[in-house]
């Protein structure tokens, strides 16, 4: 029984991790019809961006954290600026833009930084007494969960998150309405590239800091947006949490050569049973 609750632990830490990407993709894709691959190479930068700025300038993690948020955030701006909106409506061409943009990030950050994984400095070294978690760990749950709520507050009540909700619903209705789509377009990028780079630099002490460390949370988080359904934040968030219990439960109890592989086998499932996803609105 300890075992069960430990690994179902483990496990709500990595899907909130895998809720912070998704959610940033969710809104992306949902509005602006774009599968924003890039996120994958903005959560790279962000992570050794971080990386250098704590062991090189000596920043505090708090401040190392804002950093990669700023980062991802800037990253992504400026490639809907700057690349997405030069192909507006015309989607495989933008499709084709992001998978070109992450793989580039990826092979610059390859030749800047080299293929050698880099040891990101513990900022609170110990374990929680009674539970064997590391301080570390409960912090990204902890953290992931209150980025959630301002992301959750910031679109139910604000004026500019009920302009990206009425986008989302009829981007041409909500236009007519007077909204104007190229801000929102620039918001929900700002908001995907911030979380992004914020799961970077949570996670980054826990493993490790390298230049393919976004592909795997990538590729989990666009399973988690297409589990849970576009536009659904509560998919994201159910999705995004039960995806990560499930790996770490088969890990320990099926077999963990298959852990990287359970998600994308539940994807087609899923995909069989219910095409939107399992909260997509019709």
């Amino acid at each position: 029984m300890e075992t069960l609750l430990f690994q179902i632990g483990n496990g709500l830490i990595i899907g909130s991790v895998y809720v912070l990407i998704a959610l940033g993709l969710n809104l992306i894709w949902s509005i602006t019809d774009i599968a924003d691959f890039a996120q994958g190479s903005y959560y790279v930068v962000a992570a050794y961006v971080s990386y250098y700025a704590v062991t090189m300038a000596s920043f505090p993690f708090v401040l190392s954290l804002l950093l990669g948020m700023a980062v991802g955030a800037v990253m992504a701006y400026l490639s809907e600026r700057f690349l997405y909106r030069r192909w507006q409506g015309q989607g495989r061409v933008q499709l084709l833009c992001a998978i070109a943009l992450f793989f580039l990030i990826a092979n610059v950050a390859n030749a800047l930084w080299t293929s050698k994984a880099k040891i990101f400095p513990d900022y609170w070294e110990g374990v929680i007494p009674g539970t064997g978690y590391s301080y570390e760990r409960v912090v990204v749950l902890v953290v992931s969960a209150v980025l959630f709520l301002l992301m959750y507050f910031f679109i139910m009540k604000t004026r500019m998150g009920k302009a990206i909700r009425a986008t989302s619903q009829d981007s041409g209705m909500a236009q007519v309405l007077g909204i104007n789509i190229s801000t929102v377009n620039s918001v929900v990028f700002l908001l995907g590239g911030a979380l992004s780079g914020a799961a970077a630099v949570l996670v980054a002490p826990l493993y490790t800091v390298f230049p393919s460390m976004g592909d795997l949370p990538l590729l989990k988080a666009l399973v988690v947006v297409i589990l849970g359904g576009f536009g659904s934040v509560a998919g994201v968030l159910i999705c995004g949490l039960g995806l990560g219990v499930i790996e770490a439960l088969g890990a320990i109890y099926v077999s963990s050569a298959y852990q990287h592989g359970y998600a994308f086998f539940i994807l087609l499932l899923v995909l069989m049973l219910k095409p939107k996803g399992l909260f997509g609105r019709v």
